[in-house]
């Protein structure tokens, strides 16, 4: 769970930078979607999903200040996609984050 809550701020937090993506943003984003693809398997509802991950966001803005707002701003809107994306659609995380919801984090 602590790694799930580290790849997801990370996750977050390279999104929302501006800058090259490489191959260690598409090793990181692959992680993160496999980790919380699987995590979306145990029963979890997508406000359960949503919430917890704006959980996370607050926590981490403790921390960095005016992450919280840019984290809740991708969550809200990159989120739904991302669940739709790997639960409807059967999508791998490489496609994900290529050409799906993180589209970008790899090159």
């Amino acid at each position: 769970m602590k790694v799930l809550l580290f790849l997801t701020c990370l996750v977050l937090a390279i999104s929302a930078a501006p800058g090259p993506r490489n191959d260690l943003t598409c090793t990181i984003c692959i992680d993160f979607v496999t980790d919380f693809d699987t995590w979306l398997t145990s029963d979890k509802t997508e406000a359960d999903i949503v919430t917890f991950v704006e959980e996370l966001c607050h926590a981490v803005g403790q921390i960095i200040t005016g992450f919280e707002a840019t984290c809740n701003f991708i969550v809200e809107s990159q989120l739904p996609g991302i669940i739709d994306d790997l639960v409807n659609n059967n999508l791998d995380p490489l496609e994900v984050c290529t050409n799906g919801a993180l589209m970008g984090s790899c090159p």
